[in-house]
């Protein structure tokens, strides 16, 4: 079919690309007829946002939303009643950063939404395709000015609901610092930074009882280190292994 481009997989479905806007009702009907005269069981059809005029016709026909990001929306239609369709993200993962320096005093940032009050680790959203190893370093970097290595992961905490009704795994990782002198990068989110004795931290009622007690329990452990397990080639992409 000209219009567009199938690719199968192993869930017995079809990855459709639409190779262009000019696509009427009766194609999406005749390539739904075509797909479950091959015994198909789920179909996928990725829009990108210019032809958005596409998803109340691809609805009628019974596709519903599945995945979606700023610039394009993954519709699935199911051919078969109960069809599995794999891989709709449930957790948004995050990354904080517990920066000591030789002296004992650990990193900590203020946001500008904390409204003046308290200190929490500096840390963030883990970007899409991005290395944990990497993440922990740049939010550190964006945050504090600070660059730090990293050595291992001392702790893992898993939320639902988080933000969107979705859960949440934040990841707790330990870095070396390298520089210590603090200049904030990313002045729209972070208010300032600063070194601070840990127990005086701990002890801080305006902070979060949360970072108080990762601090707490994480400093001085042992964690899980990068390995160095070299992965297939294929697919191609980031791949990481952390072992104790």
């Amino acid at each position: 079919m000209d219009t567009f481009t199938i690719k199968y997989n192993p869930f017995n479905g079809a990855e459709v690309t639409l190779e262009n806007e000019y696509i009427t009702e009766s194609k999406l009907t005749e390539l739904l007829d075509l797909l479950r005269s091959q015994n198909k069981a789920l179909v996928w059809v990725t829009i990108p946002i210019q032809h958005s005029h596409l998803i109340p016709i691809l609805t009628e026909l019974g596709f519903v939303f599945h995945l979606c990001n700023e610039q394009k929306l993954t519709l699935i239609c199911r051919l078969q009643k109960g069809a599995y369709a794999p891989f709709a993200p449930t957790h948004t993962a995050g990354v904080g950063a517990l920066v000591q320096r030789d002296n004992g005093d650990v990193l900590l940032v203020r946001e500008r939404i904390m409204n003046g009050k308290g200190l929490k680790l500096p840390g963030g959203y883990i970007d899409l395709g991005e290395n944990l190893l990497v993440a922990s370093q740049r939010e550190v970097l964006e945050e504090t000015g600070i660059t730090a290595t990293f050595k291992d992961i001392v702790g893992l905490v898993t939320k639902f609901p988080h933000q969107y009704a979705k859960g949440n795994l934040f990841i707790v990782c330990r870095l070396n610092p390298i520089t210590e002198e603090i200049h904030v990068r990313d002045t729209d989110e972070i208010e300032f930074a600063c070194w601070i004795n840990p127990e005086k931290f701990i002890a801080d009622e305006s902070s979060s009882r949360f970072h108080r007690h990762l601090v707490q329990q994480c400093l001085g452990k042992t964690g899980m280190s990068e390995s160095d397990y070299e992965f297939d080639e294929l697919p191609a992409g980031n791949k990481e292994m952390f072992l104790i």
